[in-house]
């Protein structure tokens, strides 16, 4: 019995002393699950941390035109409470159309998408201070054309 508690105790001391010494780097935003159902993305709620800036990241990299400051892109968009899950809006069967590089659309947008090609779907987790709401936000992407 004493040699059981001694082990678990040495257990913890090691696990807390390797904690303590981690560091103190900010802790990254766990990866998402981004599942596909009936032919559009939905997300699983995060347990991580909250972001602290723009995570972007490509699903599939697309092989048309390049998203270029100036351009007028029409994406497909859902849009989802990064604690929750919940999606706040739906442009996935009705494409949208924005300005590119012109002030049009969310700050993240015009940096998070900013060399995006054409048939590409791109995730962007938005920090509360970034977001339209001040709650962070996934956006999962598809850009349609640019004009």
């Amino acid at each position: 019995m004493f040699v059981k508690a001694s082990l678990v105790i040495s257990l913890l001391s090691v696990a807390l002393g390797l904690f303590a010494c981690s560091g103190s780097s900010e802790p990254k935003p766990r990866a998402d699950a981004i599942v596909w159902k009936h032919g559009g993305p939905a997300v699983v709620a995060h347990r991580g941390p909250l972001p602290s800036k723009l995570v972007v990241k490509d699903l599939k990299v697309g092989g048309g035109a390049t998203l270029v400051k100036g351009s007028t892109a029409t994406l497909r968009y859902r849009n989802f409470d990064y604690r929750t899950g919940q999606r706040y809006e739906d442009w996935w069967e009705r494409p949208f159309i924005t300005g590119f590089g012109k002030g049009e659309s969310l700050g993240a947008w015009e940096t998070g998408l900013k060399g995006m090609r054409v048939g590409g779907r791109r995730e962007l987790i938005v920090p509360a201070k970034e977001a339209y709401g001040h709650i962070p936000e996934i956006y999962v992407l598809e850009l349609v054309s640019v004009h």
